[in-house]
Order: structure tokens, then sequence, then C-alpha cells
């Protein structure tokens, strides 16, 4: 009887291996000891409240869906090995085979689901990165000023344009998290060369190119679209952080800053005039093209 009933739901360990998999893996990253970054009391978005209800109807719509597979697919194994009774046979090596291969599928299958999941995590902070920034951001620009967020272009977007009397600036976000606490203020300390960035622990170097590649992209941009040259420069933004430059850091270099102190890099009074309020609604034009969706 006992052994009846376990070849009755054999077909549903396959199914249990992964959830298995996918919850040891959650609670893996739930116990990540490094810390959010953001100190950015963020607030909502234009209609995040019905996002949040649009994103709660589909969330319960796979629920049901997955709900009813299961139980569709239960009960058709438990009616098929109940029909089969009759001629049972005893189990053999194709019976095995059978379920190795259907545990392997799934734990192949987990594996593509926890392969994602750091990845839909980081998509997660660098939403609230680019959010931060954007915010304070905006808080520091006033008058003729524009931002236009997720701009655009050929294979990659820049995730804020910042257009001001004083030049138009191609803002990248990244997010990185801080140590766990108890680490003292370096920290949240990231030195900054020109060309490197040292946060406690790594290295990086990449972030900084790619803005580099992004400002280059924009100013070639803007000529091609408006027939003028802009002054473009490249900004790194990296909130939570506190920005230690160890060398001097020239208008051809990327600037990397903490989007709470941005102001002095923006204004008018801390930088020259370069642009009159024509030519800032000109190059809005042109990048808003860019950001439509």
């Amino acid at each position: 009887m006992i052994w009846q009933l376990l070849i009755e739901i054999i077909g549903l360990l396959p199914m249990l291996a992964l959830v298995a998999v996918v919850l040891w893996k959650r609670r893996q990253l739930d116990r990540e000891e490094r810390r959010d970054p953001i100190t950015t009391d963020l607030r909502c978005l234009p209609g995040s409240s019905l996002q949040e209800e649009l994103d709660e109807f589909a969330d319960s719509r796979i629920d049901r869906l997955v709900a009813a597979l299961v139980v569709g697919l239960s009960v058709a194994l438990f009616v098929a090995f109940r029909r089969m009774a009759p001629e049972f046979k005893p189990w053999d090596w194709l019976d095995t085979a059978l379920l190795m291969a259907a545990i392997g599928l799934a734990l192949y299958y987990a594996r593509q689901i926890t392969r994602d999941m750091p990845q839909q995590r980081k998509l997660k902070w660098g939403i609230r990165a680019e959010q931060a920034t954007a915010q304070e951001l905006a808080a520091s620009l006033a008058g003729d000023n524009r931002i236009i967020n997720d701009v655009q272009a050929r294979d990659f977007n820049i995730d804020h344009v910042v257009i001001t009397p004083v030049g138009v600036f191609a803002v990248e976000t990244k997010s990185r998290l801080k140590a766990p606490a108890g680490n003292g203020a370096d920290a949240v300390r990231v030195k900054y060369n020109g060309k490197q960035l040292e946060f406690p622990g790594w290295t990086e170097t990449k972030p900084v190119q790619q803005a580099e590649r992004q400002a280059r992209w924009l100013n070639n941009y803007l000529r091609e679209s408006t027939g003028e040259s802009y002054p473009v420069f490249a900004v790194l933004a990296l909130p939570g952080w506190f920005i230690e430059n160890t060398a001097r850091i020239s208008d051809d270099m990327v600037r990397v800053i903490n989007p709470k102190r941005s102001q002095w890099l923006l204004l008018p009074e801390k930088r020259p005039i370069l642009l009159n309020a024509a030519a800032i609604q000109r190059a809005a034009f042109a990048i808003e093209k860019l950001a439509q969706q």
C-alpha cells in the first residue's frame, strides 16, 4: 500500500526538487550582509499606485496559472497510475532512468531560475539608484534646466541627461552595496583617481569607461541632430557613497559624484555659462526624442 502510494506521487519529485533549490537560493540572498547604500527617501513615481495594483493582478494571475498547472499534473499522474495498477510492473532500470532524467531537467530549470535571481535583485537596486539620482538632480535644477531620464541610444541607454546653462551632462548611475554594518566611515568611501574607482575591497574601471563612451556618443548625436557643438560632460553617479578624488579631475574626464552633492557641478554660480535658453531648448528637443516610449 505504501509502495503504491509512493509510485502515485513520484511524479511530483522533480517539481519538489525545483522548489527546494529556489527556496534555498532565496534564503541565501536574504542573508546577504552587504547593505543598500541608498539613504534618499524615494517619492512615488507617476502612476505608481496603479502600477502596484497592476503588478498584484499580474502576480495573482501567474500564481493561479501555476497552481492550476500543478493540480492538473498531480491529478493526471494520480489517475494514470491508478489505471495502470492492474498491469503493475516491478520497478526497473527504465523507471529509474526516466525519474533521473525528470529530476535532472527540473534541476536544470531550477539552475536557470536561481541564476537569474541575483540579476533580478541587482536590477531592483539599479532602479532605486536611478530614481534616487533623478530625484536629487531634479532638486538642484531650476529655470531653463532640463533633466531627461532613460535616454535610449542604439544598443544602450543613458540613465539621465541633464541640460543646464553650463553644459550637457550625461549621467550614468551605478548601484554598489555597502559593506556590512560596523565597518566605519571607510565602508561608504570610494577613492577616484580619474580612471579607477577604489571601493572598500575591490576596484572597478568599467563604469568610468562606460560613462565616457556615453558622453562621447551624446556629443556626436547632438552635433548631428542640431548642427551645433555642445559641451557634453561625462558623469558617474554613485548614490549613498562618499567620493574622495585622489587626483585633479578636469572637464574632459569623467566626474564621479554622489547625487546628493551635485549642486557644485551643475549650477551656474560654480561654472561658466555656456548655453542660452534657446540652445538648451534645441538640445532638449533632440534628446527627448530618444526618451519617448
